[in-house]
């Protein structure tokens, strides 16, 4: 009878067992040393060797000729267990028997001496499924069992286990197999099933199957069963998964704005049969790859991306700010979400998409929040003082203040021959966000603004004239040349790249507003203006 891969491969001794060193080192050196607990806890997700190292353990406290640690398995002890011929090691199943009578039964068979082996080994899978009084008749036991007992329990969840539990067993984290070592493993795997497979496919199943290598093994085992020669797209399709080039070209839609192109992708995918939730699921890991790229410096140990995904998405990231990312992840998250609750998975998608293409309104529209916030605080002011509504007194001609803010250098006839050459400048999101931070005030002067290269140049154009305003003060054009050489990596001088009597984009209604109250005494914060007082 044919046995899948995950059983016909799994390891038979500590040095087999992939990803766990934490885990089969210390077990080798307690029973090289004769230092072995009577109960022990592995915990971990899915496919991470838990069961494997527990039989591995049940047979090694057993075997007739242990070699450093490790079974023999080819004494009669050793085979018996394999071939479950050898009652003195049980393997319990807690989800189905999780009461107490189960848990009474096991500690009346505990106290028989072993029929054939050194220990009788209980090992209780998923333990976290017992009933509190099952825990509650296991405790006395677990605390102090008989001489000859060995206790194994394993879970997936061990913040569902009492504190009493835990606190009488020898506990061991399985941590999520490294993808390189899972994608490692295959190409052993395939080498001896006489079978070739890609590293770059390898590499997908084992970003599909999550650190688990049970999961990996089972989804190699399908595609194997498809031809001999795996490539990545082979595995694609096994899984489900949708095309990259569709996956990448779905994201180029999303950044363009293009929602028709984007809807023909979705179509072309359903007729296809894909799931849609499953497609919501790589778009969220696409986009999350995106803002690891903008949030690290080196992402090579964190994301599994053949060379070639990896440019194109690094690509994609650098069109879009931080915030932007963030905003795109939560739309998909809590559209994936919905999915989950049985709503059309298509439709669903679709108004996600949509959503999407238009997510940059969606992000100005979350950046005015404190700006009105301020303005409804200076408009309860005026309605309990409406005296700040008289117009202020007329000022002397000799010490009226100019309406028109100088010009930046270098002067107009200069920079109409540097916006010749002006390409915009990608970066600036970035470098308005970094102004938000080193001061909230400042950074808000400068929304709705953009800026453009030319030569040793950043040449800043805005609807309205508060940021040239802020950059009058020397701390500040300092603290933005800072920044810009932080993002950018080259040192710019600035410019301005509009003026005053130029066409320009239509003012913005808030700024507007925000000035004229300013204009009538009524005090603004978080404007980023100095006080217009006589």
């Amino acid at each position: 009878m044919y046995r899948v891969l995950y059983r016909k491969y799994r390891p038979r001794v500590f040095a087999d067992v992939i990803g766990q060193p934490q885990v089969t080192v210390t077990l080798k050196n307690e029973l090289m040393s004769n230092r072995i607990a009577h109960a022990y806890l592995f915990t971990g997700s899915r496919g991470t060797g838990k069961t494997t190292c527990s039989k591995i353990l049940a047979k090694a406290v057993n075997c007739l000729s242990p070699i450093e640690g490790d079974p023999c398995g080819e004494c009669a002890i050793c085979k018996g267990i394999d071939d479950g011929s050898i009652m003195d090691v049980a393997e319990i199943d807690a989800a189905s028997n999780n009461g107490v009578d189960d848990i009474r039964m096991l500690r009346e068979e505990a106290d028989f001496t072993p029929a054939n082996a050194r220990y009788r080994v209980y090992i209780i899978d998923e333990v976290h499924m017992l009933s509190i009084g099952a825990f509650n008749a296991l405790l006395k036991t677990l605390e102090e069992p008989p001489p000859h007992v060995l206790f194994i329990l394993a879970t997936t969840e061990v913040h569902k286990l009492p504190a009493t539990i835990l606190s009488r067993c020898q506990r061991f984290d399985f941590h999520r197999i490294p993808p390189q070592d899972i994608a490692d493993r295959l190409t052993y795997v395939c080498q001896q099933e006489g079978c070739t497979i890609d590293h770059e496919a390898a590499l997908l199943i084992a970003g599909i199957a999550d650190g688990a290598m049970r999961d990996s093994l089972s989804l190699l085992d399908q595609v194997m069963g498809q031809c001999e020669h795996i490539t990545e797209e082979q595995v694609r399709k096994t899984a489900g998964l949708a095309d990259k080039t569709r996956l990448i070209a779905l994201a180029d839609c999303i950044l363009t704005h293009q929602t028709a192109g984007a809807i023909e992708i979705i179509d072309a995918l359903h007729r296809e049969a894909k799931d849609m939730a499953r497609l919501c699921e790589e778009l969220i890991e696409h986009f999350r790859s995106m803002m690891l790229m903008r949030t690290m410096k080196n992402t090579e140990g964190v994301l599994v991306l053949s060379e070639e995904d990896f440019r194109k998405t690094a690509e994609q990231a650098q069109q879009l700010s931080l915030p932007q990312i963030i905003a795109m992840l939560d739309i998909l998250q809590n559209a994936y979400d919905r999915m989950l609750h049985g709503v059309n998975r298509r439709i669903e998608m679709e108004m996600t998409l949509v959503k999407l293409c238009a997510a940059e309104s969606k992000t100005e529209t979350a950046s005015l929040e404190p700006r009105i916030a301020a303005l409804e605080k200076a408009l309860l002011q005026l309605r309990e003082n409406p005296a700040l509504l008289a117009p202020p007194p007329a000022a002397s001609a000799g010490s009226s203040r100019r309406t028109t803010v100088p010009v930046i250098r270098p002067d107009r006839e200069e920079m109409e021959k540097l916006r010749q050459n002006a390409v915009p400048m990608a970066e600036w999101p970035e470098v308005i966000e970094a102004m938000m931070q080193y001061s909230k005030a400042i950074g808000m002067g400068f929304e709705g603004s953009s800026a453009y290269i030319s030569g040793k140049y950043v040449l800043v154009d805005s609807p309205n004239d508060i940021c040239f305003e802020l950059l009058r003060k020397q701390t500040n054009r300092d603290r933005m040349r800072e920044i810009i050489r932080q993002v950018t990596g080259q040192e710019y001088k600035l410019g301005r790249y509009s003026y005053p009597d130029e066409p320009k984009q239509q003012d913005d209604p808030l700024t507007q507003l925000m000035a004229d109250l300013k204009a009538a005494g009524v005090p603004v914060e978080n404007s980023g203006t100095s006080s217009s007082g006589s």
